[in-house]
């Protein structure tokens, strides 16, 4: 047995502070997809709420309402991409 008090060995802190920076690297990882399914579900709400809307009180041509549907989604992912 080593002579050392528990938690001091060079080897257990060695791999403690290497399973700390993995850690690190995941959570960072975690907020930085949060970061991006947020913007997603944001751009995915907003075109709900576009839709809804049109169906309860159509002010946009169907056709023009697809285009504009297109388009945001297109945006949200460009927007996804670029981060």
């Amino acid at each position: 047995m080593s002579d050392q008090p528990c938690g001091q060995c060079p080897v257990l802190q060695a791999e403690v502070q290497a399973q700390a920076a993995i850690i690190a690297q995941l959570n960072a990882t975690v907020a930085w997809l949060r970061e991006r399914l947020n913007g997603l579900y944001s751009a995915v709400m907003g075109v709900e709420t576009l839709m809804r809307e049109q169906a309860e009180q159509p002010t946009i041509p169907r056709g023009r309402l697809l285009s504009q549907i297109h388009e945001r989604l297109i945006n949200a992912l460009i927007d996804v991409e670029r981060r």
